[in-house]
């Protein structure tokens, strides 16, 4: 199975069900949109001016960063989530270094409750969901998870991911403008150990690093000829920077002008076709830094493949680690082992949690009373 088979399929037809062709999509439209979004930014802009934030902020038509209530977290949440019951969550008012997030609907609820209680059962504090619907928030909230419903959200049940892909690169934005920390996951992500991302994104030659990101495995497909590889948002972590509010607000910006929008096709075209990425290998167990050569947007990238593999469960059973146990497939780092996988499986609810259970038991047995009442393993 190609790796990115849905998010392809996704792509490749729109509501009506007619063909679409992304390679157009990603021509000069993504190009011209983000060197006028960007050049707007940088142009008007010191990049570390306060005074020149909220100018550029005023031409994209977005919040200044220092004037800008949060998306959830402080006092902003009751104007932001217009929800009274939901603001007066207690854990909405800790102050995490870095949040770790999810995005969770009715219909991916079970694989939201073993991503849920996977991070619990680690002895995360600082992980919480993101409901896209009604009905999602009203279950994780009787459970009592950390939970916010997405204010002006709801996620549409036609197939058509653009609204999500949107609201998730708002959501990010807006964390950043209020200088918080995100670590994106998606849901099927199965951690392994409780890392501090403090300590995992801020390594000795990392500390200029803007963004971190999975790799994905061929899409969009022009990142994966220019390249040889392409980035994945589906682990991804984005530090509260200058360089990262403006790439993000470009990004958004683009998908705006999209009817139907990817948020990690933009943001690969982005790099490519606007910061003209360049790669350069590190020692880091072969991951890359890319460094922008546009100066307009000095971001800095890096890969982080080797922390959060991909991995085939099925494939995986024909391979064992040298302790004999039937798990990643994989060589563990010398300062440690893999901090999540991503297993392969089509996008679907029942089949998320069939191949998630099915991994879960041959590499992190847990006995029944590890597990919260609430689920059962």
């Amino acid at each position: 199975m190609d790796i990115d088979a849905e998010r392809l399929g996704l792509m490749g037809v729109d509501g009506g069900g007619r063909r679409r062709h992304p390679e157009r999509w990603s021509g000069t439209r993504v190009l011209a949109c983000a060197l006028a979004c960007l050049a707007l930014i940088a142009g008007a802009v010191g990049v570390s001016s306060k005074g020149g934030i909220a100018r550029a902020s005023a031409v994209l038509g977005v919040s200044a960063a220092v004037e800008s209530p949060a998306f959830f977290g402080n006092d902003g949440q009751e104007a932001m989530l217009g929800d009274a019951s939901v603001v007066k969550e207690k854990w909405m008012k800790e102050q995490h270094d870095w949040r770790v997030v999810s995005f969770v609907s009715k219909n991916y609820d079970e694989i939201g409750k073993l991503w849920y209680h996977r991070l619990q059962k680690l002895g995360y504090k600082n992980h919480y969901l993101v409901a896209l619907d009604d009905q999602a928030y009203e279950e994780f909230h009787k459970m009592k998870f950390r939970v916010v419903r997405a204010p002006r959200f709801t996620l549409k049940g036609d197939g058509d991911l653009s609204g999500l892909w949107r609201y998730r690169l708002e959501y990010i934005l807006q964390e950043v403008k209020r200088g918080q920390n995100v670590l994106l996951s998606d849901l099927d992500v199965m951690f392994a150990h409780n890392y501090d991302p403090a300590v995992v994104f801020n390594k000795v030659g990392d500390e200029d690093v803007d963004i971190f990101h999975s790799l994905g495995a061929g899409w969009p497909k022009s990142a994966k000829e220019k390249w040889g590889f392409s980035l994945c948002l589906g682990f991804s972590a984005f530090k509260a920077t200058m360089r990262t509010k403006f790439l993000l607000e470009a990004v958004v910006q683009v998908c705006k002008n999209e009817k139907h929008c990817d948020d990690q096709a933009t943001l690969n075209e982005l790099y490519m076709k606007y910061l003209q990425m360049s790669w350069t290998p590190t020692a880091d167990h072969g991951e890359r830094k890319g460094v922008s050569r546009n100066t307009l947007l000095p971001l800095t990238v890096k890969t982080i493949s080797s922390l959060v593999p991909r991995v085939d469960v099925q494939k995986m059973k024909s391979m064992k680690d040298s302790e004999g146990r039937v798990c990643y497939g994989h060589l563990h780092h010398s300062d440690g082992e893999h901090w999540a996988v991503a297993p392969i499986v089509a996008k679907d609810g029942a089949a998320k949690v069939k191949v998630w259970q099915e991994f879960h038991n041959m590499c992190f047995p847990t006995p029944k009373s590890g597990v919260s009442d609430h689920l059962v393993l």
